[in-house]
Parts: structure tokens; C-alpha cells; sequence
């Protein structure tokens, strides 16, 4: 399952974070995609990252001993927005498809994308948008 954590390390306990850190075994489940500091003070690290509960657990202890830990679960739906971004109706729909949408669920999905594409300007695409919210009942 992919996680995001926000880290924000206690400035006067580095030294044991540190070597703590790499010290030990890291369970085979644990898989790092992304280690972002976060421009500010204090300090912060988003830590994105793949595991089951025994990496929850690896997480929660290497970081949570000296910190601040928070960590959620996560989707990563970057193929939904490079799909907007490239104007790409049938490439959304696919990436719909690839994650398990039906039919149904995918033409509902492509409506009010195709409504904003096809609009000329951004107070059309708004106009769309309310529209189509009409036809649909709010998202959970």
C-alpha cells in the first residue's frame, strides 16, 4: 500500500536519528519512491512510500522515536493527471479503466472532462462543471 508521512524531525535529537537510521534491517517490504525536504523552518520531509504492516511498523520506529510522525495512506493517480494535462480524453479513460473503473463509471468520468475540454474558455468550464454536478450526486 502506498503511504505519505510528514516528518519533522526534533532538531536536538539528529545526532541519534541519524545513526539510529542506518542501523538494522529494513523489512524487504519497505520500498522508498520519494525523500522531500520541504523549503521552511522547522524542517519538514514528506516521505513517500510503499509497504505492508511490517514497514508501517519500520516506519513508525525509526522515524516516530525522533519526531513528529504522521503518516496516511495514499493513491497515485499521476496517470489521471498527466492525462489532463496532455488534453488526453482517451489516455484518462484508460487509466480509468487500468484501475478498475466500469463502464459506466468511466463514460460519468470522461463527461465533465470532455464538457471542460470542449469549453472555450475557464468561465464556460466552469459553467459545464456546475452543470454536470447537477446530473451527480456529491462525492463522498
Amino acid at each position: 500500500m502506498l503511504h505519505v508521512s510528514t516528518f519533522r524531525p526534533d532538531p536536538t535529537a539528529m545526532g541519534p536519528f541519524l545513526a539510529c537510521l542506518w542501523q538494522g534491517l529494513v523489512p524487504s517490504s519497505f520500498v522508498l519512491d520519494r525523500w522531500i525536504y520541504l523549503d521552511g523552518t522547522p524542517r519538514a520531509i514528506l516521505l513517500v512510500w510503499d509497504g505492508d504492516a511490517d514497514a508501517e511498523a519500520w516506519v513508525e520506529s525509526a522515524f516516530g522515536r525522533f519526531g513528529a510522525l504522521e503518516t496516511t495512506g495514499a493513491s497515485d493517480a499521476t496517470g489521471g493527471l498527466q492525462a489532463c494535462l496532455d488534453r488526453d480524453l482517451e489516455g484518462f479513460g484508460e487509466w480509468m479503466r487500468v484501475r478498475g473503473s466500469d463502464p459506466a463509471e468511466i463514460e460519468h468520468g470522461l463527461d465533465v472532462r470532455r464538457r471542460g475540454l470542449l469549453s472555450p474558455s475557464q468561465d464556460a468550464a466552469h459553467a459545464a462543471g456546475v452543470a454536470w454536478m447537477a446530473t451527480t450526486p456529491p462525492a463522498v
